[in-house]
């Protein structure tokens, strides 16, 4: 088993060793073949590192997203589970004081719905 893992880590090194070679390759042919002095809208290595900004930036953005669903989903619960439990308090007040129970399906006294 650690060398099938050490096989592909090595592939994995390899693999992203070609893909920085690639890069540099690429690199150097642009540049090489660019005039003196391009618009920064005609140069494609001014492009290919915006492109890596808006990569990274990207990467940023969805990493806050995640932390802001988790932080929603905990609060709801939170909520939910307040909400469940002020709903039990007003059942057992309800019953110490021989009123009509509150189901969910109820309008809450002197809201908009239970006037119409």
């Amino acid at each position: 088993m650690e060398t099938a893992v050490t096989r592909l880590e090595t592939m994995f090194q390899k693999a992203e060793s070609d893909l920085d070679y690639i890069q540099h390759r690429l690199e150097f042919e642009i540049m090489k073949s660019l005039p003196d002095n391009p618009a920064a809208e005609e140069n494609p290595f001014a492009l290919l590192e915006e492109l890596s900004v808006l990569k990274s930036r990207y990467k940023t953005l969805c990493m806050q997203l995640e932390k802001i669903f988790i932080e929603q989903r905990d609060s709801m619960k939170g909520i939910r589970a307040a909400l469940e439990n002020t709903m039990k308090m007003v059942q057992a007040l309800q019953q110490h004081a021989d009123l009509e129970p509150f189901s969910s399906g109820s309008t809450v006294p002197g809201s908009a719905e239970e006037q119409h």
